[in-house]
C-alpha cells in the first residue's frame, strides 16, 4: 500500500528531485561532470537545478552554453533546459511578470548586468541580471573576446577535445565583484555515456582524476549540515523567535557558509549514474522493458551506463571510419537573423545543399519509414539529411515532414530509390512506394505542393547482402575512382551515423558452410529505440546508394568481390 506524503505546502514547495539531483544540489561543487544514462534526468532536471542555482549565487553574471552545433542548442538542449525552468517553477516573461525572456533586451524589471548587446537574439535573460549566451563548437568565432563567469554543456559525448579546450580563456570575469562564489570560473558538463566505436568523445572521463573523493565526501557533509541550519532560520523566522536568537542562528550559519564556501571553491565532482537514478519516475518496467527489447550490450550501455565492447572487426561495414562524415554542417545566416523563439530548422540551413539540384532519398518502409537524402556533387557524394516516422505515424506523416523541412528547396525534383516489396502492387497504386510520391506530390488536403518524385526503382530486383556488403566495402574503401567520396553529416544524420556504426556481422551454418549475414535483429527493438539503435536507416541509406549505375561499376571492376573461407549470404 502506497504512503501519501505528507508537507506543509506553506513551509516548502514541492518538486521532484532523483537522489543524485539532490546529492549535486547539496554539494554544490564548483566543477561537474557526469554521465547519466538515457530517461535519467540529466538535461530537463538536473542540468536546469544547476542553472538556476548558478543564477541565484551570481545574479548580473554572464554565462555560456556549450553545444557541439548551434542548430543542436537551438532545437533541442535549450528547449528542454526552459522545460525543466518551468516544471522548477520559473515563469516565462512574456505579459505577465517572469523569471526569464528569450532574444529580447531585459525589461526594466529585470536587474541589470554590466554587458551591453547591440543584439539580443539567442539570448536568455534572467530577473536577476543574469545573461545566458549560446556557443557552438562548429562556429569558434562566436567564442572569441567574451567572457563568462560559467559554462555549462550537455551531451559532451560529442565534443570534440580540441575544441572545448579552445572554449577555456572564456572563463574570466570580474573577480571583484564574483569571486566569493565557489561557481565562479566553474564548468558544468553532463552527458549519457560515448560509445568510442560509434566515434563519439570520451575525453569528460579524465575529469575522475580531478575529482578528489574525501574532499567531496566531506562536501556533501558540510552541505546537510548548512541545509538543516537554513531550515532552522525559516522555521525560526515563521515562528517569529525572538530576535537575537534569529542572529545567533544567522551567525552559525555564516560560519558554516564560510566553511562551506572554502572546499566548494576546489571542488570537481565526476560520476557515471545508470537510469536506476531515476527509477522513482520511471518505474521498474522500464528496465524489463529495455531489457527485453535491447541487445546485452546495448542494455549494459545505455540503461546502465557499462562500457561498450563491439569491436570493430565485428562490423558489418568494415570500412566506414571517421573520414566518411563532415562537421561543418551549417549556414549560419538565416539562424543568426532569427531568436530562439522562432528559429525553425529547414533545409535552407545545410551548407552543402545545392538548392538548383533535385535531391535523391533512399526509402525503407515498416513500422519505422526512414528516408536519407543526398546528393551526387562531382566527385562527392553528400548525405545531408534524414528523417524518419514511428508507427502509428505513416506515410503521410513522413511526406509532411519532408515537405516541411525541404519547403525552401529551389528545384522541387526527390528521386527516390527504395526496395523491391516498395514495387508491390504497384500497378493496383497500392503500394508504399506510389503512396509516398502521392503524398508528397499533394499535400494532406488534396492540393499539389510543387514536388514532382520519380520513382527510381521500377523493375530493380532484390538488393543482396552479398551485394551490399560488396559494394559498400569498395565505396568505402575510397580506392574506386569511378565511385564517388562518400560524405555523410554528423549531425543531420546521427540516426545513419549510429545505424552503420551498429551494424553487426555474424557468421553463421548454411548448408554445411560458413556464412557472414548482417545481423537485424535490432529491428526488432521496441519502436522508441529504432531511429538510433537499429538497422532501419542502414536499409534506406543501402536503397540510396545500391543504385544501377554504380552496382556496374562493381560487377565490371576487376576487384575480387569476397576473400578468405567465409562467403557472404
Amino acid at each position: 500500500m502506497k504512503t501519501k506524503m505528507k508537507y506543509d505546502p506553506e513551509a516548502v514547495q514541492l518538486r521532484y528531485m532523483n537522489w543524485l539531483d539532490m546529492m549535486i544540489n547539496i554539494m554544490k561543487p564548483k566543477n561537474l561532470y557526469i554521465y547519466v544514462a538515457r530517461g535519467g534526468g540529466k538535461t530537463q532536471s538536473i542540468l536546469a537545478h544547476r542553472t538556476q542555482d548558478v543564477c541565484k549565487e551570481m545574479p548580473g553574471g554572464v554565462f555560456s552554453f556549450v553545444a557541439d552545433t548551434f542548430i543542436n542548442a537551438l532545437t533541442n538542449i535549450i528547449p528542454n533546459i526552459i522545460i525543466g525552468w518551468k516544471r522548477n517553477g520559473w515563469l516565462e516573461h512574456d505579459t505577465l511578470p517572469g523569471h526569464f525572456i528569450l532574444d529580447k533586451k531585459p525589461p526594466v524589471e529585470f536587474k541589470k548586468n554590466d554587458l551591453r548587446l547591440t543584439d539580443y537574439n539567442r539570448t536568455i535573460s534572467t530577473y536577476n541580471g543574469c545573461l545566458f549566451l549560446l556557443k557552438s563548437l562548429d562556429r569558434p568565432s562566436m567564442n572569441a573576446g567574451i567572457s563568462v563567469l560559467h559554462r555549462f554543456g550537455d551531451e559532451t559525448k560529442y565534443f570534440r577535445e580540441q575544441k572545448i579546450k579552445k572554449t577555456a580563456p572564456t572563463l574570466r570575469g570580474d573577480r571583484n565583484e564574483f569571486g566569493n562564489s565557489p561557481y565562479f570560473m566553474g564548468t558544468t558538463f553532463t552527458s549519457d555515456l560515448p560509445n568510442l566505436s560509434d566515434g563519439e568523445f570520451d575525453w569528460m572521463t579524465q575529469m575522475e582524476f580531478n575529482a578528489d573523493k574525501k574532499l567531496n565526501y566531506n562536501l556533501f557533509q558540510f552541505g546537510l549540515m548548512v541545509n538543516e541550519i537554513e531550515y532552522e532560520l525559516y522555521e525560526a523566522i515563521k515562528n517569529e523567535i525572538p530576535p537575537r536568537e534569529i542572529q545567533l542562528i544567522k551567525d552559525k550559519l555564516e560560519r558554516w557558509k564560510y566553511k562551506f564556501n572554502l572546499l566548494r571553491r576546489r571542488s570537481t565532482f565526476y560520476y557515471i549514474a545508470s537510469a536506476l537514478v531515476n527509477i522513482d519516475i520511471l518505474t521498474f518496467d522500464y528496465l524489463i522493458n529495455n531489457y527485453q527489447s535491447l541487445s546485452y550490450e546495448e542494455f549494459k550501455t545505455a540503461i546502465l551506463s557499462c562500457k561498450p565492447s563491439l569491436e570493430r572487426g565485428q562490423r558489418f561495414y568494415t570500412n566506414l571510419n571517421n573520414d566518411h562524415f563532415y562537421q561543418d554542417s551549417y549556414n549560419y545566416d538565416r539562424a543568426d537573423s532569427m531568436g530562439i523563439k522562432e528559429f525553425v530548422h529547414t533545409s535552407f540551413d545545410l551548407r552543402y545543399i545545392v538548392k538548383e539540384k533535385p535531391i535523391d532519398a533512399g526509402y525503407d518502409g515498416g513500422n519505422m519509414m526512414s528516408l536519407v537524402f543526398g546528393q551526387e556533387q562531382g566527385s562527392v557524394y553528400r548525405v545531408f539529411k534524414c528523417l524518419h516516422t514511428l508507427s502509428p505515424e505513416w506515410i503521410r506523416e513522413l511526406a509532411d515532414k519532408f515537405i516541411d523541412f525541404f519547403a525552401q528547396h529551389k528545384t522541387k525534383v526527390l528521386n527516390l530509390y527504395y526496395d523491391r516489396a516498395a514495387n508491390n502492387y504497384r500497378k493496383a497504386k497500392k503500394d508504399w512506394a506510389s503512396e509516398l510520391k502521392a503524398s508528397i506530390e499533394f499535400n494532406v488536403e488534396g492540393r499539389k505542393t510543387g514536388w514532382q518524385v520519380n520513382l527510381m526503382s521500377i523493375g530493380q530486383g532484390d538488393i543482396s547482402m552479398a551485394v551490399e556488403y560488396n559494394f559498400m566495402t569498395v565505396l568505402m574503401s575510397g580506392k574506386e575512382k569511378r565511385l564517388p567520396i562518400l560524405k555523410i553529416c554528423s549531425y543531420e544524420c546521427k540516426e545513419l551515423k549510429s545505424s552503420l556504426e551498429l551494424a553487426e556481422a555474424k557468421t553463421v551454418m548454411k548448408a554445411g558452410k560458413k556464412v557472414l549475414i548482417k545481423v537485424k535483429t535490432s529491428e526488432k527493438k521496441k519502436l522508441s529505440d529504432l531511429p538510433m539503435h537499429s538497422t532501419n536507416m542502414s536499409d534506406a541509406f543501402k536503397y540510396l546508394m545500391c543504385r544501377r549505375n554504380y552496382l556496374q561499376v562493381i560487377s565490371n571492376s576487376s576487384t575480387p568481390q569476397y576473400s578468405g573461407s567465409v562467403s557472404i549470404l
